[in-house]
């Protein structure tokens, strides 16, 4: 018994015909299926040509002031100590946010939330620093803590 074979007499040969087919089928595919994408070009719209401007919406500015017990005053993450009596930073704040609300032409508001153990001479002390920093609308919230 032999189990050798001899692939010498085969010829292999690579079809190209039904490659060549399969090759025009993807392309007639694909140019079909891509002439349905709309161009963006090709889609209808309108430019508005004047449009009034709308009204403008005044949004109001309010600092919060708040007072701690042991006499620190809090606003945006600022902290004023309870040993500065005069509290002249605080106003410069304030007077810079009332500033930036006169620039919108917004309302521009204080509201102080003191908290229930605070001493009354320290709310009194940012209610002096609000009015020198020119605050006309003064208004006191409940204390959350």
């Amino acid at each position: 018994m032999n189990f050798t074979q001899h692939y010498e007499d085969v010829k292999l040969e690579l079809q190209v015909a039904p490659l060549i087919d399969v090759v025009f089928l993807l392309l007639i595919y694909f140019m079909v299926t891509a002439s349905l994408i709309k161009k963006e070009a090709d889609i209808s719209f309108i430019l508005p040509a004047s449009v009034p401007p709308s009204k403008m919406i005044q949004v109001p500015i309010e600092a919060l002031i708040f007072i701690l017990d042991d006499g620190t005053v809090e606003m945006d993450g600022l902290r004023f100590p309870p040993t500065d009596r005069m509290l002249d930073a605080l106003s410069i704040q304030v007077a810079g946010l009332k500033e930036i609300a006169d620039s919108q032409q917004s309302p521009f508001s204080v509201t102080v939330t003191p908290d229930a153990d605070a001493y009354h001479r320290r709310v009194v002390d940012v209610m002096d620093a609000c009015a020198a920093a020119g605050v006309q609308n003064l208004s006191f919230g409940k204390s959350t803590m």
